[in-house]
Order: C-alpha cells, then sequence, then structure tokens
C-alpha cells in the first residue's frame, strides 16, 4: 500500500473529508488529493500536523521500507523523534508550531542587500578640536571622501574629524561632522570656530564656546583679540 493510499485509507477511518484534513494540516484540497493519488508526498515539515491529524505516527504512514526507513538519522535527531511521539495533543502541536516557524527562517531566501549610494565630499586632512586646540591649516591640506548620500551631507560645503572628548556625549572623538560653511552661527548652535589659528567645535554662548563636557571650561572671548576669532561654518551632521 502507497503512502497515499495510507492517508486515504486512516482519513476515511476517521470519518474525515479531504476538505476538513487539508483544513487541519494547513494545506489545501487539492494538496490532499496528491497526496492520495500518489502525484506528490506531504513536505517534512508538514509530517507532524498530519500524523495529529490522523491520529498515528510514522510507522503506520511509512512502514518498515517507507520514506522515512531510508533516511539516515543522527543520534539527536533518533532522540526527538522518540520524544516527539511521548508527548501530549498539546505538546505535538506546540511542537509542529515551532518547527514551521524554524523551517520558514531556515529555508527563508535573503533579500538582497542595497548598496549604500555615496556621495563625494570635501574633508580636511587636519582634525578639528574637541578639546584644546590646535593649528587648523588653511590652506590646501585637503582630500576627497566619500560618505552616505545623505540631505546632510549634500548641503554640506567640508567635512572634519574630531580631536578630543569636550563634546561628549553628542560628539566623540573621531566622529566624522558635516558643516556647512558661514560666518555666523545663532546662539546655541554647534560650529567650528578658529581662536588664534586654533579650530574648535563647539557650541555658540554668544560671548564664549562652550564644551558639552562639563569637565571642560568654557573658552571667553575677551581673552582674545577680537580680530582672531572668526566662525568657520556650521555643523549640521555626522557621518
Amino acid at each position: 500500500m502507497t503512502i497515499g493510499e495510507k492517508i486515504r485509507q486512516r482519513r476515511e477511518q476517521l470519518g474525515l473529508s479531504q476538505v476538513e484534513l487539508a483544513r487541519r494540516i494547513g494545506v489545501t484540497q487539492g494538496s490532499i488529493g496528491n497526496y492520495e493519488s500518489g502525484v506528490s508526498n506531504p513536505k517534512m515539515e508538514l509530517l507532524p500536523k498530519l500524523f495529529e491529524a490522523l491520529n498515528t505516527d510514522a510507522n503506520f504512514l511509512f512502514g518498515e521500507t517507507g520514506r522515512l526507513q531510508k533516511m539516515e538519522f543522527t543520534y539527536s535527531e533518533t532522540v526527538m523523534i522518540e520524544n516527539y511521539r511521548c508527548l501530549d495533543d498539546y505538546g505535538k502541536k506546540a511542537v509542529s508550531d515551532l518547527l514551521k516557524t524554524e523551517y520558514e527562517r531556515c529555508t527563508a531566501v535573503p533579500e538582497a542587500e542595497e548598496e549604500e549610494e555615496l556621495i563625494e565630499i570635501k574633508h580636511s586632512y587636519y582634525k578639528v578640536s574637541a578639546g584644546l586646540g590646535f593649528d587648523l591649516d588653511e590652506g590646501d591640506s585637503w582630500e576627497t571622501i566619500s560618505v552616505p548620500d545623505t540631505l546632510e551631507a549634500r548641503k554640506a560645503d567640508f567635512a572634519l574629524t574630531i580631536k578630543g572628548d569636550s563634546m561628549e556625549p553628542v560628539y566623540r572623538d573621531g566622529d566624522i561632522v558635516l558643516v556647512r560653511q558661514q560666518d555666523a552661527v545663532n546662539n546655541g548652535e554647534i560650529g567650528i570656530f578658529i581662536l588664534d589659528g586654533a579650530g574648535y567645535i563647539k557650541k555658540f554662548g554668544g560671548d564664549r564656546l562652550i564644551s558639552l563636557n562639563a569637565e571642560y571650561e568654557d573658552i571667553l572671548f575677551r581673552d582674545y583679540d577680537a580680530d582672531s576669532i572668526r566662525c568657520a561654518g556650521k555643523v549640521i551632521g555626522r557621518v
């Protein structure tokens, strides 16, 4: 007797229609018809539900010469089958549901990752200080780097790498910030400032430059000549 004939025999013994059996295991009536006529066999992940619906086990359906007997099982697989047979109806359903979920996860075709679009932007060889400041060359010490193509990157005129921790926790050592070139920023905004030729990333405080890290003191403009202070741009994002 074939697998399909055994499915039909057991279904009729239980008084189930093809429609009802299909509903219980989550397939179409046509699939049940194909099983019973030998056109196709149930998928492996459906077997626990099929055994439950027919109130039987693999021994009845496949027999000693059936498909399962032709498979080679590892020791752990054999133990799982034996444990499954000891479960009640609730336990078998829980195992079946989990098996289906994990089968779909493991056999799903991964979606192709979209390549991130990049944009080129001018970047200074010299790092801007988030600490005590250092010389920021105003000459041709620039390179071109590729950054993610974002709205902020398109608006930026150049990029700078931060050195130091005075702007933590918002801006950290090694962060690359995007800067829009302008001569001034509003009170409370983050900008790039040149004081006596040294470059800083700081929050503008009207008469001072403020660090976000409370361990650093404010830089007061009164301590510098007015001609030595200028704003190089506003920080509008980071890479």
